[in-house]
């Protein structure tokens, strides 16, 4: 919210500079972004009146100026400019001065004649005609007689003032106003609020003879406003109006569209004028918009409405978005004559949603958003009239609609002066506490220790016990507060056990080479069809969000693969050859749809890599190693993922139950995310590794007697896991197995077809004796049916 200063003083007499002023502004919970001194933006530039006029003798363009700078000797400037005359007032850059530009303006000779500065058009000083009349003529700036000869030009500009950028925070939208903010102002400085006067003349009628009002809809539209004006007088406004929209950021127009600004500015209620007479059946209906309806707005654009907007209309159709902006048919001209004023209280909800799905956002709308008060809007339109009278802007009608439901009463709040004291660890004076609560407008009693403090609706924040000691301390200062040791135990905090288990794993794959990610829980609801998921696919019931900052977020994940993949194709865009990442999240799985209860967070790993020394296999040893921190190894079997090769994919079991599935991206994937060269994915359910319980750790002597080795090479049907195969020797062997180890798989020639050669070495040893001929026989024996019994045959 920017103020200037000066525009403060309207309100509260300002005894402190403007640094002082902010400090404390700060230290009562008001942040200050900027403080930007108009003053700066140039420098020794006066009013100053043409005596005499020369031509320059060795120019046939340049005129020699004798100008009274209001200094006791006439100041020569050359200049090329062909408005001016004798007598005229103009802006003069004398010696050594600035101009908004930062250009640094020095006397010096022009075709050997000397000139003492430069005469000043409104172009160089970034002036406007809405900044001052006949600024954008072509030429030199010729200033009204009324001012004095040597006049600083920061004061016929309204520049000698400071404008202060103040952060209004969400739970006081009260402050979204000049008038709040010189409340606050006013308690800081401990000086009286002098609030605007809001009397006005009328010159009878009755406004139920001009216009009728309806509200159809009370929930969107609480309250809602009307008067009339009639007979207009459309003109300019006055220097110090424009002045205080200049300086908040918005540009003058006329009197009467500057007076509806300025209003919403000063005490924060957003207005709009009507031109009455181009409202059909002169009939105002709040209402929703209707099917296929549209309106044309002031900015000359076309928008097509929903039946969740609401809309001011006419009698025949739409013309003015509720709390946004108004259309083009009904607006001020230069030729209205008379208007129809609105001040109403809309639904701050609907104003967003309207206003985002139309792509508007207004100084009315921001306001509306962050929440007005209801009890405002009759101040707010009693001040628009007391303007329209002041400047003589046009006739008032007697009478006025206000159409609501009922206004809210103050609420009141009990809360004993120990409780707060004994909150704040302070001895504020009971008194000290009530002057402070009635000079921030909420009107405190005292009985005994007892405070009775009446809430306004303008301050909805304050709810209780800890509202009205912030409200205190702010303004008490927190200076007071005196710094305490910290009494009671001390305990030192731990981690919790699930997120000791992720640092464990976390540090596993950074000792692998993985680098983790952090991706948004929220992904696009079009980001499944990347994955070529099917339409009755379980991760497509997903929780869609209400109010999502756009489509891209709009869908709480249920698998983490599109995250990951997204990472890869942006890592591979940008030319990174080699990568390996991993990263531990949530999964969100609704319990049902439409969602009843907050949706399950299960927490999951995704791992993913591409590179040339990465394949399945690296990917198989990397999922067997988290596996493994928890004390459990891993068995395999394929896996049908449709989003996975169909001949490189797995899933990963433990105790027969699956929790993981890892593989090579399905080139039609790769397709979808743009990815150039093979990849690897695995998605790990970290829950059920985080349920395991450790086993207990048993330490065995060393083998006191030597093992025996034995080699097997099989022939077995493609579509049989080796994993399986390892299972039966293992199993076949019994108590005498030490270990299986695969160390060849081949297909090719002399193989027959839909078969391939697997070879075993398989570990035997006794922990009782060296292991016997008839021992080691016999396991093979056992070996060799099992395998047969399964399929596979040795090959000879």
């Amino acid at each position: 919210m920017k103020i200037a200063l000066n525009t403060l003083k309207y309100y509260v007499d300002i005894n402190v500079g403007v640094e002082e002023l902010c400090d404390k502004m700060v230290m009562a919970g008001f942040e200050v972004e900027s403080i930007e001194n108009l003053a700066d933006k140039m420098s020794n530039v006066v009013a100053a009146k043409i005596v005499s006029i020369a031509p320059h003798e060795n120019s046939d363009h340049l005129q020699i100026c004798q100008m009274d700078t209001g200094a006791d000797e006439l100041v020569q400037i050359v200049t090329g400019a062909q408005n001016i005359f004798e007598g005229a007032l103009v802006p003069a850059a004398l010696h050594d001065s600035y101009l908004p530009d930062g250009t640094h303006i020095t006397k010096g000779k022009l075709r050997g004649v000397e000139s003492r500065g430069m005469l000043c058009s409104g172009g160089e000083l970034q002036l406007t005609d809405a900044d001052y009349e006949g600024a954008s003529v072509n030429g030199i700036l010729i200033l009204k007689d009324e001012y004095k000869t040597g006049t600083d030009m920061r004061d016929i500009l309204g520049l000698n003032d400071y404008v202060i950028d103040f952060k209004i925070t969400a739970n006081r939208p009260d402050c979204n106003s000049i008038i709040g903010v010189a409340k606050e102002v006013s308690v800081v400085l401990g000086v009286p609020f002098k609030s605007p006067d809001v009397t006005y003349k009328t010159v009878g009628g009755d406004i139920n003879d001009y216009v009728k009002i309806d509200v159809e809809n009370h929930d969107l539209c609480p309250r809602y406003i009307g008067r009339y004006v009639k007979n207009l007088r459309i003109k300019e406004s006055p220097d110090w109006l424009k002045q205080v929209l200049k300086t908040c950021g918005m540009r003058p127009i006329n009197n009467i569209v500057d007076i509806t600004n300025f209003v919403m500015l000063e005490t924060g209620q957003p207005m709009h004028a009507f031109n009455y007479n181009d409202l059909e059946d002169k009939h105002i209906i709040v209402r929703n918009a209707k099917e296929n309806e549209f309106i044309q707005t002031l900015d000359e654009k076309k928008y097509n409405l929903t039946p969740e907007m609401l809309v001011i209309a006419d009698g025949k159709k739409p013309s003015c978005l509720a709390g946004i902006m108004g259309g083009l048919e009904s607006e001020i001209t230069d030729t209205t004559t008379d208007l129809f004023l609105e001040a109403a209280k809309f639904k701050r909800d609907n104003v967003r949603k309207t206003g985002r799905a139309l792509g508007i956002r207004t100084e009315s709308s921001g306001r509306f958003e962050k929440g007005i008060d209801i009890n405002n809007t009759a101040f707010a339109m009693d001040r628009a009239l007391n303007l329209i009278c002041a400047l003589d802007a046009g006739d008032i009608v007697d009478g006025v609609i206000d159409k609501n439901l009922g206004l809210p009463e103050n609420r009141i709040l009990n809360c004993t002066t120990d409780s707060i004291n004994a909150l704040l660890g302070l001895d504020i004076d009971e008194s000290e506490m009530v002057r402070i609560l009635n000079a921030l407008g909420l009107a405190t009693t005292l009985n005994g220790n007892l405070l009775t403090v009446s809430v306004p609706s303008i301050r909805d924040d304050i709810e209780g016990r800890a509202d009205l000691a912030e409200e205190i301390m702010r303004i008490y200062g927190y200076d007071h507060i005196v710094s305490t040791p910290m009494t009671g135990a001390v305990r030192r905090g731990r981690k919790l056990p699930e997120r000791i288990k992720s640092d464990l794993i976390k540090s596993a794959m950074i000792s692998m080479g993985a680098n983790e990610i952090a991706t948004y829980s929220f992904i696009s609801s079009k980001a499944l069809d990347n994955l070529n998921l099917s339409e009755d696919d379980e991760r497509r019931k997903a929780v869609k969000l209400l109010n999502p900052l756009g489509d891209e977020y709009s869908t709480m994940r249920t698998q983490l693969i599109t995250s990951m993949l997204t990472v890869l194709s942006t890592n591979f865009n940008r030319k990174i050859n080699d990568v390996r990442f991993f990263e531990i999240s949530k999964r969100f799985i609704p319990k049902s749809l439409p969602l009843t209860d907050a949706p399950m967070e299960i927490p999951t790993m995704s791992i993913g890599m591409y590179g040339s020394e990465e394949d399945f296999f690296t990917l198989k040893g990397v999922v067997e190693e988290v596996i493994s921190l928890f004390g459990k190894t891993a068995k395999f079997e394929k896996s049908n993922e449709v989003f996975l090769h169909p001949g490189r994919q797995a899933n990963a079991l433990i105790d027969g139950e699956k929790i993981a599935f890892l593989g090579e991206v399905h080139p039609d994937v790769l397709k979808n995310y743009d990815i150039g060269v093979r990849a690897y994915v695995a998605e790990i359910q970290v829950d059920k590794l985080f349920e395991i319980v450790p086993e207990k750790t048993i330490y065995k002597a060393l083998p006191k007697f030597p093992a025996v080795t034995r080699d097997f090479a099989f022939l077995c049907d493609k579509e049989l896991p080796v994993g399986t195969l390892a299972d039966i020797m293992s199993e076949a062997a019994g108590k005498l197995c030490e270990d299986v180890t695969l160390f060849d798989v081949y297909e090719g020639n002399q193989i027959p077809e839909g078969k391939k050669s697997v070879a075993f070495s398989v570990t035997l040893r006794s922990l009782e004796a060296t292991l016997t001929d008839e021992q080691i026989d016999a396991a093979v024996k056992r070996i060799l049916k099992k395998l047969e019994a399964n399929g596979a045959t040795l090959r000879m």
